[in-house]
């Protein structure tokens, strides 16, 4: 089963939200009932704190019935890590988050080491705005793009060793990626899909929409 994520963050109608929600099971993330009540859309379960959503579109689903999972304002986990948690338990094969990009840079990092959760347990997950797609690899993974596409890896641990390429412009071949250098940025794909391998330890990928 797939499914979608909405949080607070900022994203336009590029992003395909409702493309993705159409087809997915849906938890709207606390503000991400403002997202599903703006394009019309009926989250499955709401999930977090509530204190970023607005009261009015909280309600309008709380009287449609729609499920709801509250949880305090003091806790120590965020409503997308909530999200992400249930998702996981109720056996999702891919996530994909929306609303997890946005003007607090600290949640979007957090967002990004949020998917180190769903990639210990072997489920795609992918975090989506208008500008940007980002998934984590930590054995291999085939992606999607169009030729010309800027693909950018980089390290999330330490170092990324055994790192190979396929349908890059610069590729890779049993490389070693260390954090704190810019090897990775700015790739170019040369066809409509891509493969990155890594042997040990794992790689942000980057798939920008310019």
């Amino acid at each position: 089963m797939k499914y979608v994520l909405v949080g607070s963050g900022q994203f336009s109608e590029k992003s395909k939200f409702k493309e993705y929600a159409k087809d997915c099971k849906l938890i709207a993330c606390d503000g991400g009932i403002d997202h599903c009540r703006k394009d019309n859309i009926v989250p499955d379960i709401m999930v977090g704190d509530f204190d970023s959503a607005t009261n009015e579109n909280y309600m309008y689903f709380k009287n449609m019935g729609v499920e709801e999972i509250k949880f305090p304002t003091h806790k120590d986990m965020t409503d997308m890590e909530i999200g992400m948690d249930l998702a996981l338990k109720y056996g999702a094969d891919e996530i994909y988050i929306f609303g997890g990009i946005g003007s607090r840079l600290d949640h979007s990092m957090g967002n990004v080491h949020l998917m180190c959760k769903s990639l210990e347990k072997g489920v795609k997950t992918f975090l989506i705005n208008e500008d940007n797609t980002v998934t984590l690899v930590d054995k291999s993974i085939e992606i999607n793009t169009h030729r010309g596409q800027t693909v950018s890896l980089i390290p999330l641990t330490t170092t990324a060793e055994g790192v190979t390429t396929v349908n890059l412009e610069y590729a890779l071949n049993d490389a070693t990626m260390t954090i704190g250098s810019t090897l990775g940025i700015s790739n170019v794909a040369t066809e409509d899909n891509i493969s990155i391998s890594v042997k040990k330890g794992i790689l942000i990928v980057f798939l920008s929409q310019d």
